[in-house]
């Protein structure tokens, strides 16, 4: 195997293990909905986690349909991080700004 050709081989792998996610947050009253597909389908039992005070530690688990609603107590408004860990071990992180509960 000449160069090129391992060197094409070696692109085309890196590639092939290459996932796109598509996150989207729905802000509620008091929480948000997250739904999370990977390669235009579902991530089922993917572990998503916020970084808001109130949630520290807690990790939910999206459904079939790679949902999960996440209850969110804040006193304020402010830009939470959601950290996403997909079955296949592939992470994701989405930041989302998320009003204030008590309103």
């Amino acid at each position: 195997m000449t160069f090129k050709q391992a060197s094409i081989a070696a692109l085309m792998l890196s590639a092939s293990s290459l996932a796109f996610a598509d996150i989207r947050i729905i802000d509620t009253h008091a929480g948000s909905w997250v739904k999370v597909t990977e390669n235009g389908k579902p991530a089922a039992n993917a572990r998503v986690s916020v970084s808001n005070p109130a949630n520290r530690g807690k990790v939910y688990k999206t459904n079939e349909h790679g949902e999960v609603y996440i209850p969110l107590y804040t006193r304020t408004s402010s830009t939470l991080t959601y950290s996403i860990l997909t079955e296949e071990r592939n992470e994701y992180t989405r930041r989302s700004l998320h009003t204030n509960s008590f309103d």
